[in-house]
């Protein structure tokens, strides 16, 4: 394995939950940093979430009749994202405490090389702060005593998880990730209003016999001819008739979303075409479907019609942290990097304008770290901003900051945050940006490609995952500059081998 310099983060996660104290004292926090998916079964012994609902991009563009090799190409990219790439992404930020990772797969093969790409990711962390990765197969299976855990936090809400011992309970979590809490919680949000559901359908054991037969999808079948397919029906045409008559431009948001999907900007006629035809065959009766005793109150289907951000001037991502004593700690402002389609893709960051951006944006971190400890929350968040230049009539105002997003959880920009001293102290690298990329090459030749740069520290491996069936890579990767100028032309070099991805 070649020698690099190793990576020294300003700060850790580790660092910060001991900010405010002691989390426990009887035994230590573990971070569970896998993602969510209500659409695919990411592994045969890790379930799909059913209870807590997520609409992805994979949730919102797959059909709900698929064909079985198209299904598993899907759940095999889901397993990479979701089991790999994001946890290694988010512990290498981790610092010296215990991280849980579920296996990639059944077979030890497989097993075995997922574990080595983490290991060796965080392999150029300094010794002091790398993370104890802890692997197993499902939520159940999750030791807790036999590891000194006393407590997790978790990136995201996983069905199998209710019962153990955690930082917050799921509902709550939940809650306070939805689209809807952000619109009532009286931050600075665009205009938005609420579109639910009044009730919800009967199992499919009381509905027809197409229903009874035990299909496996997800949706309600069209064939039902039962209670079922009636109320779904009725559904349906009741918000895509308030929908369709919503004034143009406008944001259509799922409850529940991860990497930028579920999120619909409509600005013309053509846009809510196409958005009508996405909702009345895939997404929602999907998810209508979905809604049953067990969530309902949790309104997951809840639907957000808002208000379009005009003139928006810069669009940022907030990161910081809320301790257990409510204190907020601002990390960084970073420029969002976004694909077509509005999914976050990566970020680029200034060094030297961050004390800058703290004092600005500390009055707003700190409303919402005030809100999120109002409902018990501590640990990392990042907050999506749209910043909206002042109306012609006065032009003589400050800009308006406008939160469209809140992810309370880690967030794609954390690690850029804290390599500060490793890039711009050291090495006199003031720019930054992290991005997602696939190659058709294995780590070690990407890395001798950029040998160099890796040498140099200028360039960092924060994910990675090589597929050992086809050689195609993903990953994720910093790269630190001089200057803008000199960040886009590394950036160009990394792309004449690589293409970036939605992470």
């Amino acid at each position: 394995m070649q020698e690099f310099p190793q990576v020294t983060l300003d700060t850790t996660l580790a660092e910060l939950y001991n900010r405010g104290g002691p989390v426990d004292d009887d035994g230590q926090l573990a971070l569970l940093l896998c993602a969510a998916n209500s659409e695919v079964a990411p592994t045969s012994k890790l379930a799909r979430n059913t209870k807590y609902l997520y609409q992805d991009s994979t949730f919102s563009n797959t059909p709900d009749d698929i064909d079985p090799q198209k299904q598993e190409e899907i759940e095999k990219s889901v397993a990479v994202k979701y089991l790999s790439l994001v946890p290694q992404h988010d512990a290498f930020a981790a610092g010296n405490m215990p991280v849980i990772l579920f296996d990639s797969d059944d077979s030890k093969k497989t097993f075995d090389h997922s574990k080595t790409e983490a290991e060796r990711t965080i392999h150029s962390l300094t010794a002091a702060q790398r993370p104890k990765l802890l692997f197993f197969s499902d939520p159940t299976q999750i030791s807790l005593k036999e590891n000194g855990i006393s407590r997790l936090a978790t990136k995201m809400e996983f069905d199998e998880v209710e019962g153990l011992p955690l930082a917050l309970d799921l509902d709550t979590h939940y809650f306070l990730n939805s689209k809807a809490a952000l619109c009532t919680s009286g931050l600075p949000s665009p205009k938005a209003t609420l579109l639910e559901l009044e009730d919800y359908s009967v199992e499919a054991e009381k509905c027809c016999g197409v229903c009874r037969s035990g299909s496996s999808r997800i949706a309600i079948p069209s064939e039902c001819t039962g209670p079922r397919g009636r109320w779904l029906e009725k559904q349906i045409t009741r918000l895509m008739s308030r929908i369709s008559s919503q004034r143009l431009p406008f944001v259509l948001k799922n409850q529940q979303t991860f990497g930028g999907g579920g999120t619909f900007v409509v600005s013309s006629p053509e846009d809510l075409r196409q958005l009508q035809d996405a909702l009345s065959t895939r997404i929602l009766p999907k998810l209508l479907s979905q809604v049953n005793s067990s969530n309902a109150h949790l309104k997951p289907a809840t639907l957000i019609l808002s208000d379009m951000v005009t003139d928006p001037v810069s669009d940022c991502g907030l990161t910081f942290f809320v301790t257990k004593s409510g204190e907020c700690i601002f990390l960084a402002l970073t420029q969002q990097i976004v694909d077509s389609t509005k999914a976050w893709i990566g970020s680029i960051i200034s060094y030297p304008e961050q004390q800058n951006f703290k004092k600005r944006f500390t009055p707003l971190m700190t409303q919402i770290g005030a809100w999120l400890s109002q409902h018990g929350y501590y640990g990392p968040c990042g907050a999506d901003i749209l910043e909206s230049a002042p109306r012609e009539t006065d032009r003589s105002a400050a800009t308006q900051l406008n939160i469209v997003d809140l992810n309370v959880r880690t967030s794609g920009s954390l690690v850029l945050a804290l390599l500060s001293t490793h890039f711009s102290a050291q090495r006199g690298l003031h720019t930054a940006s992290s991005f997602s990329i696939n190659a058709e090459m294995s780590r070690d030749a990407f890395v001798a490609k950029f040998e160099q740069r890796f040498r140099e520290g200028r360039m960092v491996v924060v994910s990675w995952y090589e597929d050992p069936e086809s050689g195609v890579s993903y990953g994720n990767v910093v790269i630190g500059a001089r200057d803008e100028k000199s960040l886009e032309e590394e950036v160009a070099r990394v792309k004449e081998v690589a293409s970036e991805v939605c992470f």
